[in-house]
């Protein structure tokens, strides 16, 4: 059983990101999180891993994972070098998911759906260079007082239906993002819901 999960990542969007995950996943674990200088480069250097094992190894954490974004770089290399630099004793718990090339681009996987969540027309979101930012700032102009911005991400992702999630799924990062979360959890015997199971258009 997984009970304590350790979370590194850049920014609130993939925080809020993370979350969404664990909520399709029903995943009831409690989120852990490292000081708050710990995480927030693109790459993060050896020193910086090793304070953030043993700050979980304190906390007693069951699982690690570590989230960043490409930025135009190779995922495969980011997700490579990431590992490399990760104590041996904790590479077993250890999972590094990379955005391609940002959360919001995942965000943007299906546009129709992110217009809806939203509420707001799918011709708002632009295609191309434009597209990250234009999204951060509607995300911004959908929080509130009673759900920030990273509340927003969780929602769109824990709410995004399964069939659309699946297309999602067809971006070869977050594919191999959501298989290593629910391999870990089915080493650690958690059930988790399954977005590949074509049976499920929830």
């Amino acid at each position: 059983m997984i009970r304590k999960i350790g979370l590194i990542y850049q920014d609130r969007h993939s925080a809020g990101f993370l979350r969404g995950l664990c909520d399709r996943l029903e995943c009831k674990a409690t989120l852990v999180v490292p000081p708050a200088a710990i995480g927030k480069t693109q790459v993060m250097p050896r020193r910086q891993i090793r304070l953030a094992w043993k700050y979980f190894q304190h906390k007693g954490v069951d699982l690690v994972v570590r989230f960043t974004d490409a930025d135009g770089s190779r995922w495969e290399d980011i997700q490579r070098d990431e590992i490399s630099r990760v104590p041996d004793d904790a590479q077993s718990i250890w999972i590094c998911g990379v955005a391609v090339n940002n959360v919001e681009e995942w965000l943007c996987l299906d546009v129709n759906n992110l217009a809806n969540l939203l509420g707001i027309e799918a011709s708002a979101i632009p295609s191309g260079d434009a597209q990250t930012g234009t999204v951060k700032r509607l995300i911004f102009q959908n929080s509130s007082i009673d759900e920030s911005s990273d509340d927003v991400v969780a929602r769109i992702v824990r709410k995004t239906p399964a069939r659309v999630f699946r297309r999602w799924l067809q971006q070869p990062s977050l594919l191999s993002f959501y298989k290593d979360c629910r391999a870990a959890a089915m080493r650690a015997e958690c059930q988790t819901p399954n977005d590949l199971d074509s049976s499920n258009n929830e």
